[in-house]
């Protein structure tokens, strides 16, 4: 029997309703996705729309698209005057030459989750989407309007739209968007320009490659590596001739994590022009002062070291996890983020849930589902004060109402951990731990690029490798990829051998190489002989074996005898290979 398929019944429209705070959606129950006026202005073109959609009764936060009409700078102004000369407001627009993007690549992502197979590229033919007609049609009106001013100036002026435009197309057409290598130039130690290849592609090897490492002894300029990939992807220009991107990475965010107290890593983008604000996160001990009432409006407030912030960031990312979750659940293989976070700290913290402190004294209503499993509030009293925790985990995520929640949110008291209906206290090294983990999780978007600076602080070895396998799901996860400079060999042992830089100051220069062995997997002290060299690892001990022999003036095997049970197998092969000079 043959099965016929519906006819595509959601509707793209625009009404000529302007965008306000809270836009509701359309009258009625019929799926649709409405474009409403905005009067954003991008050098001179107003192209932006804000949209409102519903598919199945169900509200679905789409972001903005950016739509340009051929010989116009005003979209805006075209549709209303079109509405007025009889269009009923359907898209596509029969005999007008456009071409749109939108925001984020998630846009398309959530469509084909939510929309029956095929309805997504619909979607994006009724729309004109410049990724799918240049990529996937080859429309040469589309390839003529991408070389315009206003495709540049407008349709591209954000991260996230340059990366809907490059690999949307993918989304459509049903293949993965590649993680490609990154070439980067940059200024070394020794001022000289250098050049490295983040290797995160490989034809034929099955092998994890979304993690590259930089290790190398203090002062090869590791940091300052991360530092300089920072500073290039936030300017606000062009990037200059002999350092930058070699070309511009298929990236919509860069995310940095950095818990030394002694970076000075750009915790935001205020200072930049672009507009984009949100292409760029910092994770660490460092953030902007609270302003007062009395400060200068025209100045930014300045920026200061805290414990504090930490546990601010953390609250906020958690919030964010749940977020993500809510609206973009409906995508494809999307990587749960609060039940992706409970499993990974539970490596580490032994907890029943994850909550967060909202004000004592409101009685707001915190989730909107009364079908919620269990109750997502804890109310702890003693004889000095009351406190009360919403209760986050993946059978609450849902019903959680985020915004009212953010108003009440306790930022200051972190994210706390339950334990036996109480708070439970934590080491430094588990803090830290779910600061790294919470914020990566908060942060990263489809394609992030996340910049770790030394994650081995404060961790012991077995976190370390938990910090790594987490990463790996994340970043597989939302098609995304990492850079950690690091000292830890534990890391290394985690990562292929093309994907580890170990940098290294020689006399002709700052040298670059990846081992000529495989490191996944391999032997931790070959790596370090490798990476530190033989000296720098060994030689404490065996200047005090070479002592022992030399002023004992006995033979090996006497010294072996002498040291009993207290020695090894290795040193036992050692001490005899040192009395013959063979080490």
């Amino acid at each position: 029997m043959s099965v016929v398929r519906e006819e595509f019944h959601l509707k793209v429209i625009y009404l000529g309703r302007e965008s306000r705070r809270t836009n509701s959606l359309p009258s009625g129950d019929e799926d649709v996705i409405e474009l409403l006026s905005n009067s954003w202005n991008d050098y001179g073109y107003e192209t932006t729309f804000i949209t409102v959609c519903r598919v199945g009764g169900k509200r679905f936060e789409l972001g903005t698209i950016r739509l340009l009409i051929a010989g116009e700078e005003n979209s805006r102004q075209f549709l209303n005057a079109y509405l007025k000369d009889d269009w009923d407001g359907t898209f596509p627009i029969s005999g007008v030459d456009y071409i749109s993007t939108p925001s984020e690549i998630a846009f398309y992502e959530q469509l084909d989750g939510a929309l029956p197979d095929g309805d997504a590229i619909k979607v994006a033919e009724s729309l004109r989407d410049a990724s799918y007609l240049v990529h996937l049609t080859e429309d040469d009106r589309a390839r003529e309007l991408v070389e315009t001013r206003g495709f540049h100036d407008s349709l591209q002026r954000e991260r996230g739209s340059i990366e809907a435009y490059l690999d949307g197309w993918r989304i459509l057409d049903r293949e993965s968007v590649a993680a490609n290598n990154i070439v980067f130039k940059f200024k070394d130690v020794y001022q000289n320009i250098s050049k490295i290849d983040l290797r995160f592609s490989h034809s034929g090897s099955p092998l994890p490659r979304d993690i590259n490492v930089l290790i190398g002894a203090n002062g090869v300029g590791k940091s300052r590596l991360l530092h300089q990939i920072v500073d290039a992807w936030i300017a606000d220009s062009t990037n200059a001739v002999d350092t930058g991107f070699e070309t511009p990475p298929n990236i919509s965010r860069l995310v940095v994590i950095s818990y030394s107290p002694f970076e000075l890593f750009p915790v935001d983008m205020e200072s930049s022009n672009l507009l984009d604000k949100s292409a760029y996160q910092y994770c660490g001990f460092r953030g902007r002062s609270t302003p007062t009432d009395a400060s200068d409006s025209e100045t930014l407030p300045p920026i200061r070291l805290s414990r504090e912030i930490p546990k601010k960031d953390a609250t906020k990312s958690l919030l964010s996890c749940v977020s993500d979750d809510q609206r973009y659940r409906v995508i494809k293989g999307w990587g749960q983020k609060v039940k992706t976070a409970e499993r990974v700290l539970r490596s580490a913290i032994d907890f029943d849930y994850m909550a967060l402190e909202v004000n004592a004294n409101t009685r707001s209503m915190f989730f909107d589902s009364e079908a919620l499993l269990t109750s997502p509030i804890l109310e702890i009293k003693d004889r000095k004060e009351r406190k009360r925790y919403v209760l986050v985990n993946e059978e609450t995520v849902l019903g959680l109402n985020c915004l009212r929640l953010f108003e009440h949110l306790v930022l200051k008291a972190g994210v706390v951990f339950i334990k036996d209906g109480a708070p439970r206290e934590l080491s430094s090294g588990q803090r830290l731990f779910s600061y790294v983990v919470i914020n990566i999780l908060g942060a990263v978007k489809r394609n992030s690029l996340v910049l770790v600076d030394e994650p081995e602080l404060f961790l012991h070895p077995s976190l370390e490798v938990q910090l790594i396998e987490m990463l790996k799901q994340i970043l597989y996860s939302f098609n995304s990829r990492a850079i950690l400079a690091t000292h830890s060999l534990s890391t290394v042992r985690e990562i292929p051998a093309d994907c580890v830089h170990v940098m290294e100051r020689t006399d002709d220069g700052l040298v670059i190489k990846t081992p000529p062995f495989q490191t996944f997997g391999g032997d931790v002290q070959r790596i370090a002989s490798y990476v530190f060299g033989d000296k720098s690892i060994s030689k404490p001990f065996e200047r005090w074996i070479r002592k022992q022999l030399e002023e004992r003036d006995d033979s090996a095997e006497n010294l072996i005898s002498a040291l009993g049970d207290d020695i090894n197998e290795e040193l036992i092969i050692q001490i005899r290979a040192m009395e013959r000079r063979q080490w």
